[in-house]
């Protein structure tokens, strides 16, 4: 067994023998959590179970929805080759995908307030097949409307689906605190379909060719689309918005909250660079000398994926573990920000030393997360419910002005550059979620106490929304 089969393997076993012990722990808190429901009124425990029931529910649809997006991602590139369009063109067709989420995408994700988030994730259902379907033919321009449709179908699966269920959360009655376990299960669930979807579709596409991935994911796409329209109800944010006023709402709340403001571009800065890390992490773990040689990281792909997928899902079982504590909620944000910074600079400094660029990759993929189930959270309880996918949906503009430029010149930078770029953003982004930090612990102490939830930072919660 060669050098970088030990690297990888090991790597692998280790991250997955972390993520077991840290279930497991995870689970002892679950269950000692579960002993005090227990022993609360019958009420409660009938409300828990049903919370359960729910959950299992939402995690199906949205599982089942990523696993579709997963399937497709590793063979958009390839595809394209095999069809024969050339660089500039792959170039093209990319930046539409990331520019339709930035327009179109942010007013597409707002009309979830104002005509339905379980239409809207309908929709997403519609605009994806479609998309899919479009891969199947070789022409330039059908693929770029593909892509376009795609681009917006992305902006819907980040921002309907998690309003709906944030707003049926508080619809039905459940525990704020109930949140972070959903949003822990995602993400979790989310590093497992990767794995799963990964060697589908590795094993379609030897079978039957770079187009069967897609073809395939129109398999849980029509499951997505038939579960939501069987079995969820429609919420709202204001039925009495129109789409521009919605809009208006949003940017108003942004440019006078600059808690908001500082919060959504600490999102999108974060994503920004993650999204840059997609990008550059096969180039960057790829060495000079290994190309004399017989074994290179080319053969490893598939397991490196996997082992970072695994690095997430221990990301998401830490931040079961640390969000059990009320107080350490919006602390989470902090650490894992000063993480993905350090974890940057140290690949930036050390780039020719691969075993150490590899393991700042894991490392910055259990900050990935602890990310999404903690801004889930905290987004929950800081976005007003009647503009929810509105401002989500704006949050996203930043983010992919910054990958669609960085998409434009990333060709003229070597890899080292761009992750030194990824570093200074992830420093941008503990900057703005600082202010957020500080500016709120100071706006409640000026407050005095308000929500139980909301100890730590003033505004009104979800729950106060929903009055």
């Amino acid at each position: 067994m060669g050098d970088l089969a030990v690297r990888y393997w090991g790597s692998f076993f280790i991250c997955a023998l972390l993520c077991v012990v840290f279930q497991i722990m995870g689970m002892k808190s679950d269950t000692a959590n579960n002993a005090v429901k227990s022993t609360s009124s019958s009420q409660n425990s009938s409300l828990w179970t049903k919370f359960r029931g729910f959950q299992v529910n939402y995690l199906t649809v949205f599982l089942l929805a990523m696993f579709s997006d997963w399937l497709q991602g590793p063979y958009v590139y390839e595809l394209y080759v095999s069809y024969g369009f050339n660089q500039q063109q792959i170039a093209e067709l990319f930046v539409c995908g990331f520019a339709s989420s930035m327009i179109v995408g942010t007013f597409a994700g707002s009309l979830a307030d104002t005509v339905g988030r379980r239409t809207m994730c309908i929709m997403y259902c519609v605009c994806y097949i479609i998309g899919c379907l479009t891969k199947t033919v070789p022409e330039y321009w059908t693929l770029m409307l593909g892509r376009f449709l795609s681009g917006v179908s992305t902006s819907l699966l980040f921002c309907a689906f998690e309003s709906w269920m944030v707003c049926e959360h508080f619809k039905q009655g459940y525990d704020s605190n109930w949140l972070g376990d959903t949003f822990a299960f995602a993400t979790f669930g989310n590093g497992l379909v990767a794995v799963v979807a990964g060697l589908i579709a590795n094993s379609v596409a030897s079978s039957f060719g770079f187009v069967a991935p897609f073809l395939v994911a129109l398999v849980p796409l029509t499951l997505v689309g038939l579960i939501v329209v069987s079995s969820w109800s429609e919420n709202y944010g204001n039925q009495k918005m129109t789409l521009m006023s919605s809009m208006a709402k949003s940017f108003d709340l942004i440019r006078s909250d600059w808690r908001i403001a500082s919060l959504g571009l600490a999102q999108s800065t974060f994503e920004g660079a993650m999204y840059s890390f997609v990008f550059m992490w096969t180039p960057a773990l790829k060495s000079d000398a290994e190309e004399q040689g017989e074994e290179t990281t080319s053969a490893y792909l598939g397991l490196i994926f996997a082992a970072f997928m695994v690095s997430v899902m221990i990301g998401s079982s830490l931040f079961k573990m640390f969000s059990q504590r009320r107080d350490m909620l919006y602390k989470i944000p902090i650490v894992l920000h000063l993480t993905a910074f350090a974890s940057m600079a140290l690949i930036t400094i050390f780039f020719e030393y691969k075993i150490i660029v590899y393991t700042m990759f894991l490392v910055f993929e259990m900050t990935v997360g602890l990310f999404y189930p903690s801004y889930g959270v905290i987004k929950s309880e800081k976005i007003p419910e009647d503009i929810r996918s509105a401002v989500m949906s704006i949050f996203r503009i930043p983010l992919n002005a910054f990958v669609v430029l960085l998409l434009l010149k990333i060709k003229f930078m070597p890899a080292y550059a761009v992750f030194m770029i990824c570093a200074a953003t992830h420093f941008f982004s503990f900057l703005c979620y600082m202010y957020f930090y500080l500016n709120s612990r100071t706006f409640d102490k000026s407050e005095g106490p308000g929500d139980e939830g909301l100890e730590l930072l003033g505004g009104s919660s979800a729950k106060d929304n929903m009055a």
